[in-house]
């Protein structure tokens, strides 16, 4: 039987997931261009994680109602572990990777956000039971030499490399494991966009009581463009880039979609470079694709993956 034209030009799907893997990747990549253009324009840190994660929670309820309505109604103890556990970890890493944007800028942010697999690696033999391998231990090792050496090859204006900005630092990957690990235990039985929609909105109300507790006023956009740019960020960063890696992840292995999302720290400094001044020295360029060459590996060796879904913004 011959094929008809459309038939032809039909894309494989694994072809189109890998496809949608990278523009996860892609749009994670402008978080930070994202956060530091809306700094400039007046709004502190603080306001910036809270109204992300509200923004992002907005669209993330529509689009469970539209394609998993079930997700709504779940038990009072999976909501609790949902919106408590899991909204502690969003709500630290939105407040963890703002602070650490504005003090060490874009590209040692995300930089530092990928210790999340060596993290993993380390912790899930107590946590998910698996066994770490001398490959997988070696890979994370990599990374982790990555990681600091792009760190440390950070400059440009926003840049200073200080304790109080590599603690952010951290705390971005730190929270990001910890997202991974509590994905991939809630996911297989819930799905992957319920726990991302309750643990955001645990994260968006953490955050609205922290700031209060501390004293710190919300500000709100004073213009029509940076809305907009607000509107854009939380759309495109937490639920766009997480509705791509949900398809991807229902066509190809988890671990190999993973790959692909690492694309992100070059989009991100690439995007540093062009728009806000921040760039990196020779180290750190060569420690960038150290860092990524360990974090793919570790994914390709059966490492661990980001949950279906991403980090949680």
């Amino acid at each position: 039987m011959v094929a008809s034209r459309a038939e032809r030009r039909r894309v494989p799907r694994p072809v189109m997931a890998y496809l949608a893997v990278l523009g996860a990747g892609i749009l994670w990549g402008t978080s930070g261009p994202f956060s530091v253009t809306l700094f400039r324009m007046g709004l502190p840190p603080e306001s910036v994680a809270l109204l992300r994660t509200v923004v992002g929670g907005i669209f993330l309820a529509l689009f469970l109602l539209w394609m998993n309505p079930a997700g709504f109604r779940i038990s009072r103890r999976n909501l609790v572990a949902m919106m408590g556990l899991g909204g502690v970890i969003v709500g630290v890493f939105q407040f963890s990777f703002q602070m650490s944007t504005e003090a060490i800028g874009v590209p040692a942010t995300v930089a530092l956000l990928y210790l999340a697999p060596a993290f993993v690696v380390a912790v899930s033999p107590w946590i998910l039971a698996e066994r770490i391998t001398w490959v997988r231990a070696g890979l994370a090792a990599v990374s982790v030499v990555g990681v600091w050496m792009t760190v440390f090859g950070s400059r440009g204006v926003d840049v200073e490399i200080t304790p109080e900005g590599l603690f952010w630092g951290v705390m971005c990957g730190v929270t990001y494991g910890s997202y991974a690990m509590f994905g991939r235990i809630l996911s297989p039985r819930h799905g992957p966009l319920a726990p991302l929609f309750w643990s955001t909105l645990g994260g968006a109300i953490l955050l609205g009581v922290a700031l209060r507790g501390i004293g710190a006023q919300l500000i709100l956009p004073s213009t029509t463009e940076a809305w907009v740019i607000l509107v854009i960020f939380g759309f495109t960063t937490i639920t766009l880039a997480a509705l791509l890696l949900f398809y991807a992840v229902e066509v190809v292995d988890a671990g190999r979609a993973a790959i692909g999302t690492t694309i992100e720290p070059f989009v991100a400094t690439i995007l540093a470079v062009a728009f806000l001044e921040q760039t990196l020295d020779g180290t750190g360029w060569l420690g960038l694709i150290v860092l990524v060459a360990g974090v793919a590996g570790a994914y390709r060796a059966g490492g661990p993956a980001p949950p279906e879904g991403g980090r949680g913004g």
